[in-house]
């Protein structure tokens, strides 16, 4: 992947810098992409992927955080 490319894609994906940041971000609709920029803890991930994890969504780790990737439809109908 050329880094052009990797730049665009990294821009796309909103950052949340605490947890209630990420729930909003989430469950607004704007985002089908969030990076979890801060140390998730084992009940917090727990709680993200319980939640959003039954509407399709995916939890991947990018570098050195968590990316929880919505389906669309869940992005606006979630939480």
């Amino acid at each position: 992947m050329s880094s052009a490319l990797r730049e665009e894609l990294s821009m796309a994906i909103a950052k949340a810098y605490n947890l209630k940041q990420a729930y909003q971000m989430i469950s607004s609709g704007k985002h089908t992409e969030v990076e979890l920029a801060f140390d998730v803890d084992a009940d917090a991930f727990f709680m993200l992927s319980t939640n959003y994890g039954m509407t399709g969504a995916k939890i991947t780790r990018r570098d050195n955080h968590f990316v929880l990737r919505l389906e669309a439809e869940a992005s606006s109908a979630s939480h």
